[in-house]
């Protein structure tokens, strides 16, 4: 075979396999790893390794330690606030405790991702740091001092924050198809129907409320 023709062979040859190669890649793939906020080369739990070796929940970590320093600065722009820095520090830390276990579960991954999803909409959610309706006042147990003031917030799950007796909670969308119910935490429920709200608060805590007009 004619030297020249043979060079041209090999070369479709290796353009062929080429073109192969990368049409059998993902669309968008890239050779850059997507890493987490920590150092994987200190990741001592299984679930740190996961998140480590996995680009989705990788992705999610970074997304939460961003929404957690906009929350920090939104304390840190307050007077008086050193008691409340070191309350969220300590439950991020609880959380991330909370996260790990997720390696007795089941679905270890599902599990993971969905611990992420929540800890980010509990943050957009009690830190107001995404678009939200206008709050709703209720009235509760027939008392005009006693208010409950929700503020309904488009995060991931969707989320209620709950404003009552000084305090803050957030609720969860508790189905897809239902966005009259929300639970949360430690017990905490919020029902509506109509202009009359049912709330389950903290250690069994549970009192109806109607929308203020």
């Amino acid at each position: 075979m004619n030297l020249m023709i043979r060079a041209g062979l090999i070369s479709c040859l290796l353009l062929s396999g080429q073109a192969a190669s990368a049409a059998a890649l993902p669309q968008g793939s890239s050779d850059t790893k997507v890493k987490p906020s920590f150092d994987c080369s200190t990741a001592e739990h299984a679930i740190e390794e996961l998140v480590c070796e996995d680009p989705e929940l990788a992705d999610l970590d970074v997304q939460l330690a961003s929404v957690f320093q906009s929350a920090l600065k939104k304390v840190e722009a307050m007077p008086n606030t050193a008691p409340e820095i070191r309350h969220m520090k300590a439950y991020q830390l609880r959380w991330s405790r909370e996260r790990n276990a997720c390696a007795k579960s089941e679905d270890v991954k599902a599990c993971t991702l969905d611990s992420y999803h929540r800890r980010i909409a509990d943050l957009q959610a009690r830190f107001l740091l995404v678009k939200t309706k206008s709050p709703a006042i209720y009235t509760c147990r027939g008392n005009p001092k006693n208010q409950l003031i929700v503020t309904y917030v488009e995060s991931a799950p969707p989320s209620v924050r709950l404003d009552h007796a000084g305090k803050t909670a957030v609720a969860f969308q508790d189905d897809e198809t239902d966005e009259k119910r929300f639970v949360g935490p430690k017990g905490i429920s919020f029902e509506v129907e109509g202009d009359m709200a049912l709330i389950n608060w903290p250690k069994g805590n549970e009192f109806d409320c109607i929308l203020r007009k």
